[in-house]
């Protein structure tokens, strides 16, 4: 089990307030933003919905991109820039758009990627990627002018701290890949199959297995591999009908310092990591869901301080904040949901 974390008076102070409101038109204080799209199937149209949470001071608010059920409403993963202070919304359809993230106005939109609904954002070099299950495309974040295209895709994706290199896995995938953000090059392969997600921690990918159950320690420097089993494991598991699920690894998350990774379970489970001994700790049971005990837990992103998270409970259409010591739901967002989101500071 975790180990126990006192409550920021702060998060405590949401159980008391109504935070869904509609989109102001006027820019909103400053403060931790989380934000990301509505859930949408692989493939096909979406609801072109965008979600996002204030801490400070505390909102729940939805923007619109695309045009709802169509292939441009469909997104997984968006990026933001904060020189601009805008999401870049990468969508199914082969258009990203640009959406102020004060106001959730679209500003701008771009012909991109056919099919790459994950987005990401590389200040150091420039760039937004944009990938899709098959395909990876660099665009410069000034002209929105495509700079290469690689035909290495899948569904996660993370770059180096200095911007210089991404790295990319699948969920079918048997290796992360490897690529120079300058010229579009493959650098190298690793032996790291199956990821549904990945983050950087302490100089190393962290790359979750969906179906093992299994998280992967990978120092690229080192070509080191180091991997921790944990409970987060369903023996019926099929790629094939993944929402059926009742295991399996989703969005992770790095903890202040970047000392714990965090992996959101498909059993109701948060997981921790401790990212400098490459060491599974232990999970706790988000509950929210007590009538039938389903809480299929997806989107996650860890609140200031560390003590809390914003989860999303993907079979309920909701989202929570939750004390990470001992699971308690500190406030309960209904219709209110993303699969992966991005905290923007």
């Amino acid at each position: 089990m975790f180990l126990g974390r006192s409550l920021t008076a702060s998060v405590l102070a949401l159980s008391t307030l109504s935070l869904m409101s509609p989109v102001p038109h006027h820019r909103i204080a400053s403060g931790t933003e989380i934000v990301g799209a509505f859930p949408a199937p692989v493939t096909g149209p979406g609801p072109g919905t965008l979600a996002s949470w204030t801490l400070h001071p505390s909102s729940a608010r939805t923007g619109y991109y695309g045009q709802a059920k169509t292939e441009t409403g469909n997104s997984f993963f968006v990026g933001y820039s904060s020189a601009t202070h805008s999401i870049y919304v990468p969508t199914f359809g082969g258009t990203t758009y640009i959406l102020n993230s004060s106001t959730l106005n679209t500003t701008g939109e771009f012909p991109s990627l056919a099919g790459g609904r994950i987005g990401h954002v590389v200040p150091q070099s420039h760039l937004l990627l944009v990938m899709s299950g098959s395909a990876l495309a660099a665009y410069s974040l000034k002209t929105h002018q495509e700079l290469f295209t690689d035909p290495v895709g899948g569904n996660a994706l993370v770059t180096s701290p200095n911007g210089q290199v991404a790295y990319v896995g699948g969920n079918m995938d048997k290796t992360i890949t490897a690529i120079n953000l300058h010229t579009g090059q493959i650098l190298n392969t690793y032996p790291v199959p199956q990821i549904g997600d990945m983050v950087w921690a302490r100089g190393q990918i962290f790359a979750a297995d969906i179906q093992s159950g299994v998280m992967t320690a990978l120092n690229p420097r080192t070509d080191a591999i180091t991997t921790m089993a944990t409970p987060e494991v369903d023996s019926q598991f099929s790629y094939a009908d993944i929402p059926a699920a009742t295991a399996g690894f989703m969005q992770l998350a790095v903890g202040p310092h970047h000392n714990t990774v965090y992996a959101a379970g498909f059993s109701g489970h948060i997981l921790e990591f401790s990212a400098s001994k490459d060491k599974y700790l232990g999970e706790v049971a988000i509950n929210a869901n007590p009538a039938s005990g389903g809480n299929k837990l997806s989107g996650l992103a860890i609140l200031p301080g560390g003590n809390s998270a914003l989860v999303t409970v993907e079979n309920l259409d909701e989202s929570v904040v939750v004390n990470l010591s001992n699971g308690a739901i500190l406030h309960t967002f209904p219709k209110f949901a993303s699969n992966r989101w991005v905290t923007i500071p």
